[in-house]
């Protein structure tokens, strides 16, 4: 069995000084939890080895310590079928259900029910799913309101099995409600076939605040499939990233499969950076191209053989490189038109070979060696995305720096086009031309693709109210450093709330990178 509470509650602090040896009653927090751990580490091995008289004895011992724990009581459901006692089995799932668990696709397959499969009482609970997973949702919607309090947004989407919790403002809110769900349909269009079952909560924390990992670790973001719990604190890049393992996660419930994580994370860096169109996601270059030819020219990327095998630990250990790569693997497979084709062939093979090494040369009739030397090839060929306007290209006159929602406008070039169309210090820019453009690299993008003398419509934010103002687009001067600032308004503000970090097993949104924190544009 999964162990329960060890693998779907966020660390909140250091581990406890508290021996292992003390009274349930005086164990708290974090000592609590470690207790857990280690009880649900023993009861791992004793389902596996087929010891359920063992495995209720230990489950007593959680439920004492904690009489919430639904995974507890989900596991006594499966040690009483297993030992013969439909009833009491059918009466545990029942609280189970009622404290909170709702993993109904994990029920369904799981054999240490299969007693109860036939009985009438059991498929009264399966056709209870739909009214589970709303009530989960609305009881994570109060928690939620409960703990951030006034000045931020708790809000459910039933319809598309999502619930929020940020500090931006309800405008922007349903603009990114309106863009992941279009990036789910088009993934379920393109790619995916299992939707979500359970709600999963998306939490975007206050600007400022700051996302660490257990060991310190600061990070975009991260997402944690055991809770269905999103966390980021920008709402471009980060965010496609991070609601792409949802999806995909979703999607690996469905089928009853774990992917190796150069898969999980290949896909979620291919749609990191890309639009929706007509239905379709449609992936685009950005700043890890321009790392992998380097790493390339150097003869530094990871062979496939090893890179299809690496485990966590070997992935991470390498993220500058391995990130990098399997996106652009990805990219391959989709610019060739083959990754659904890939997809589905790797997930029928899934039994036989979980790496994909034998759906990659399926798909492509040749040996992984010959695929991969015609990948790097193909690489090398791919023109490298801009990082930074050249002087003498068209360029809106600002300098701006990365915030939760947007691009704060930092300085502005005295007599540019930003300065004549009245932008200033401060400002948020949110859209140009009508398009979702909140990070660096797709502005940088937007405008490289422009021509001096290009009219563009910048939609912005100035303390708290949106405006559309009409930029023309002049050279970039030689020396756009020398900008001044021309600050009249403030961001908007938000009350300074933080988030707990992830639990073991996140997974934190993208590799670090070397760009820079400010840009002109």
């Amino acid at each position: 069995k999964d162990a329960p509470s060890a693998t779907t509650r966020p660390a909140t602090t250091r581990p406890a000084t508290t021996t292992a040896t003390a009274p349930a009653h005086r164990l708290k927090g974090r000592a609590l939890l470690r207790r857990k751990i280690r009880i649900n580490k023993k009861l791992v091995k004793l389902f596996r080895a087929g010891k359920y008289a063992e495995c209720e004895r230990l489950i007593g011992e959680l439920l004492r310590l904690d009489p919430n724990d639904y995974l507890a009581w989900y596991n006594l459901a499966c040690v009483h079928s297993r030992l013969g006692r439909p009833q009491r089995a059918l009466a545990c799932l029942n609280t189970a259900l009622a404290k909170g668990y709702s993993d109904f696709r994990h029920m369904q397959r799981d054999p240490d029910l299969a007693a109860l499969r036939d009985t009438a009482e059991y498929r009264a609970i399966l056709a209870r799913n739909e009214q589970v997973q709303r009530r989960r949702a609305e009881r994570i919607r109060d928690a939620l309101r409960r703990r951030f309090g006034a000045g931020t947004i708790c809000r459910v989407d039933h319809a598309n099995k999502l619930v929020f919790a940020t500090t931006i403002d309800a405008q922007t809110l349903e603009e990114l409600r309106r863009h992941i769900t279009a990036l789910a349909e088009g993934l379920w269009n393109d790619l995916f076939t299992y939707r979500f079952e359970q709600y999963v909560t998306i939490v975007v924390p206050a600007a400022g605040a700051q996302i660490r990992l257990p060991g310190g670790a600061r990070v975009p973001g991260y997402y944690t499939h055991g809770q269905r719990l999103l966390v980021a604190r920008q709402i471009g890049m980060v965010m496609n990233h991070e609601f792409t393992h949802a999806l995909h996660d979703a999607d690996q419930d469905g089928l009853g499969q774990r992917h190796p994580i150069w898969i999980t994370e290949g896909l979620a860096t291919l749609y990191e950076s890309s639009k929706v169109r007509d239905g379709h996601v449609i992936p685009l270059p950005n700043h890890r191209l321009n790392l992998l030819k380097r790493l390339l020219a150097r003869k530094r990327t990871i062979p496939w053989k090893h890179l299809f095998n690496y485990t966590q630990a070997n992935f991470m250990s390498k993220a500058l490189i391995s990130y990098s790569e399997c996106r652009y693997i990805m990219m391959y497979l989709y610019q060739r038109g083959l990754l659904r084709k890939w997809y589905e062939q790797y997930t029928q093979d899934y039994a036989t070979d979980r790496s994909g090494r034998l759906a990659m040369e399926k798909v492509f009739g040749q040996p992984l060696e010959k695929i991969e030397a015609d990948w790097k090839r193909w690489v090398r060929r791919l023109p490298a995305p801009p990082l930074r306007i050249a002087p003498g290209g068209a360029y809106i006159g600002v300098r701006v720096a990365s915030q939760t929602d947007g691009l704060r406008i930092v300085a502005v070039v005295p007599g540019s086009g930003a300065d004549k169309a009245g932008l200033k210090s401060g400002d948020v820019i949110v859209g140009l031309d009508g398009q979702r453009v909140v990070d660096r690299d797709a502005l940088i993008r937007f405008v490289a693709s422009r021509q001096v003398g290009d009219e563009v419509s910048v939609r912005f934010r100035r303390n708290g109210h949106y405006a559309t103002t009409a930029v023309v687009l002049q050279p970039m001067p030689e020396a756009p450093l020398h900008m001044r600032p021309k600050a009249t308004s403030r961001p908007a503000r938000h009350p300074a709330r933080g988030r707990r970090p992830a639990r073991r097993g996140r997974r934190p949104s993208t590799a670090p990178t070397t760009r820079p924190s400010r840009r002109a544009a």
